[in-house]
């Protein structure tokens, strides 16, 4: 048996950060599991932005966490390329939503006006502001916009990147800090032992740990139950599309469509309700390039070469969990979509608070015991 200080289990986004952070701390020996698990890739199947606009409409909370992990973006993201070597692409050039019609714009506006009071009782700014069509169209100038924009919500204080180079980068940081990193690895149960520790029995061997950290998506909740937790979490589809290279013409990402640096513009919008299933569909793929059409009608002129599914790890407000299960103190539960734009946090935040020093005030909101009505 390999005893080690914390084992993290779930090797995507949010463990690899989180993993980080604890290395970056002096945690001691701490090991990272990635499962690899086919179907539910969702850390090498996103999207890519680093946003905090749109997130939070009633959730004060969960306003203020984006909004503070978008500010820390920029310096992240150059602390991860100088210590790793990996160039993960952030292009901090904005971000946008457009809008179809004057009823749409309205409740953006509305929205926006929400959340700047939100973030403004907690001290924190919130910029974005709303774009006629005419100063939409500024922003993208290479773009010609379809006939029913009416405008967008805007933000230069966010952007995007490559989510792939980011996995590396976090996962090759953190094994250059002293961390030990283990793929298709499978945890299968978690052992509560007498004298505080637990034994995590693996596909490979099992471990004695002082601390647990399951940041394992889906896989999640069948390592909870047998501790009496209920994970409150549900699965939702989300398809993306790419198209062949094209000269660069947008540099400011917008919620449905990027262009990357390598020439390939992505679009993406659907939420779908179907478990497990990743597969993509004619159905999905027509609705989002129509959509993606719409808002510029060149993108109809281009070969679309590649589709593919992932399933997101939502909650029902929509915010992540960051709990401890009731009973262990010593095992951390981590369940939350939009790991990419949140992954600062993960690492600066949630890995002291893991450890016991840092302020949960805010954090505290994310338990999983919120949802126990």
């Amino acid at each position: 048996m390999k005893s080690v200080d914390i084992l993290v289990i779930g090797g995507g986004l949010s463990g690899s950060a989180t993993a980080l952070g604890l290395v970056r701390q002096g945690a001691g020996k701490v090991v990272l599991l990635d499962e690899q698990l086919p179907s539910q890739r969702l850390s090498r199947g996103n999207f890519g932005l680093t946003w905090f606009m749109c997130k939070g409409a009633g959730n004060p909370g969960y306003a203020k966490w984006c909004r503070m992990a978008a500010m820390q973006w920029p310096d992240f993201a150059a602390e991860l390329e100088e210590e790793s070597g990996y160039n993960v692409e952030l292009e901090w050039t904005g971000g946008a939503v457009h809008a179809f019609g004057d009823e749409q714009l309205q409740g953006y506006a509305e929205s926006v006006s929400a959340l700047k009071a939100v973030c403004g009782e907690a001290g924190i700014d919130y910029p974005v502001r709303i774009l006629s069509r005419d100063e939409f169209s500024d922003i993208v100038p290479d773009m010609v916009l379809g006939d029913e924009v009416s405008g967008a919500m805007y933000t230069e204080e966010q952007g995007h990147v490559n989510p792939l180079k980011l996995l590396a980068a976090m996962r090759c940081l953190f094994q250059k800090k002293g961390g030990e990193y283990h793929g298709s690895q499978s945890a299968h149960a978690i052992l509560p032992q007498k004298d505080g520790t637990y034994v995590v029995k693996t596909s490979q061997g099992d471990y004695q740990c002082q601390k647990v950290v399951i940041a394992a998506g889906h896989g999640s909740s069948r390592l909870l139950a047998p501790l009496g937790e209920k994970l409150h979490i549900y699965p939702q589809r989300g398809q993306l599309m790419v198209t062949e290279r094209h000269e660069r013409l947008l540099t400011v990402p917008l919620l449905s469509v990027r262009q990357t640096p390598d020439g390939t513009f992505m679009i993406g919008l659907s939420s779908e309700d179907t478990a497990l299933d990743t597969q993509v569909t004619p159905e999905a793929m027509q609705s989002q390039a129509e959509n993606a059409i719409r808002l510029f009608p060149m993108l109809g002129k281009l070969n679309w070469v590649r589709a593919w599914g992932a399933i997101r790890v939502m909650t029902p407000d929509g915010a992540p969990i960051y709990t401890r299960v009731k009973g262990h103190d010593n095992i951390t539960v981590l369940a939350l979509h939009s790991a990419v734009s949140l992954a600062p946090l993960q690492s600066r935040a949630i890995a002291p608070w893991i450890l016991g020093d840092g302020d949960d005030e805010l954090i505290s909101q994310f338990s999983n015991g919120r949802f126990h009505v």
